[in-house]
């Protein structure tokens, strides 16, 4: 079996094997984006803590040449455990386009997003929250592309997850029908041993639908989860997006959602943005409504607001956020959350021995400089 690490190191020699062999005349950019903030959190004794936090994205950019493409991108971070500075490959993948076929072998972006601020029939459930991008986007994979027209393809997937020497596999097919944007997909997660505890494997199938009525977006999404030897669960999203454009040029976006799906696969389609209280009654059926308004002031500047509350017990979640362009390449980020509901609620505290403390609320401003 081809297990993660040998599969990366392949890759990486591929790649060397294939630059050394070939003469790339255009220029090769290295571009990426610095981050820097400050985090002040609010507990549930009321005491304020406040931690600094950074972050560098570098990409190479490599030109195409002969059908081929390289791309490289690595993310450095303070690690928080080691208090070391650590790093994480975004991208490290070779695409090569045949006539009727494109194959991508490596570390690479994966996400069958659809639009929606949840998705619960990813690739990899929790890879997107809320427009946010996770780090289990990015998976050491083989991908081939079949497109079969303009407007319909078929892909397969074989990655290579974290703590197993198994397979992860998905299937995707894709098509427009009278507007609507349509997918049918199939993963299947392997047994992963996460730190000492046996996650079994599962299976799921997902189908997605988008397109317009009038003047609003709507979109939906159906997903069966299933595992041998147990009985399966259905999880289902409904949505809808509009936009309204002012005279002035500004513009202001609305998005709503509704959620419903089993506790048990709850806390993956949340993120680590929103670890839950997802410990007990896991076989319990949580409706979630997820809410976005996005205000341009100007070109430079915008405010939003989002929201989830879970039906089952009033809990909520409000994060206001503000945006400034301050320059080509600097930009001024403000966004906080603040947390609403009773003890062991799903967004509330935590009263339970070992159970992940949240906050009451968190405050976030930092400088992002691109280049």
């Amino acid at each position: 079996m081809i297990t993660k690490k040998y599969f990366n190191i392949a890759i990486l020699f591929m790649i060397f094997f294939i630059l050394g062999s070939i003469t790339i005349s255009a220029k090769v950019d290295i571009g990426g984006e610095i981050n820097a903030s400050l985090v002040v959190i609010l507990d549930n004794q009321e005491n304020l803590s406040a931690y600094p936090q950074g972050s560098l994205d570098l990409e190479l950019y490599i030109p195409p040449f002969d059908n081929n493409q390289i791309k490289s991108a690595v993310y450095l971070y303070p690690n928080p455990s080691t208090g070391q500075l650590d790093f994480m490959f975004k991208k490290l993948y070779l695409k090569h386009k045949f006539d009727k076929l494109h194959l991508t072998l490596g570390r690479q972006p994966i996400s069958w997003s659809f639009g929606s601020m949840l998705n619960p029939v990813d690739f990899t459930l929790g890879s997107v929250v809320m427009d946010e991008e996770t780090g289990s986007k990015y998976q050491d994979a083989i991908e081939a592309y079949v497109p079969l027209n303009w407007n319909s393809s078929v892909s397969l997937i074989a990655a290579f997850p974290e703590g197993s020497q198994d397979i992860k596999w998905g299937l995707r097919g894709r098509t427009m029908i009278e507007g609507y944007d349509l997918t049918l997909n199939y993963v299947r997660e392997p047994e992963i041993d996460f730190m000492g505890t046996i996650i079994p494997a599962s299976q799921r199938i997902g189908f997605t639908a988008k397109g317009d009525l009038g003047p609003i977006g709507a979109y939906g999404a159906l997903g069966y989860y299933f595992k041998d030897n147990d009985n399966g669960n259905l999880a289902y999203l409904i949505g809808g997006d509009y936009s309204y454009f002012f005279e002035a040029g500004n513009n202001i976006y609305f998005q709503l959602e509704y959620l419903s799906m089993k506790k048990d696969n709850l806390s993956s389609i949340l993120g680590p943005f929103f670890a839950g209280n997802v410990t007990n009654n896991l076989n319990e059926n949580i409706g979630l409504i997820l809410g976005m308004v996005n205000y341009e002031i100007d070109e430079f500047s915008q405010i939003n607001l989002m929201a989830i509350s879970s039906l089952n017990d009033g809990s909520v979640i409000i994060i206001p956020g503000y945006r400034n362009q301050l320059s080509n390449n600097l930009s001024l980020n403000l966004s906080t959350a603040i947390y609403f509901g009773k003890e062991d609620t799903l967004f509330g505290s935590n009263v339970s021995e070992g159970a992940q403390q949240k906050p009451k609320g968190m405050i976030e401003i930092g400088l992002t400089y691109s280049f």
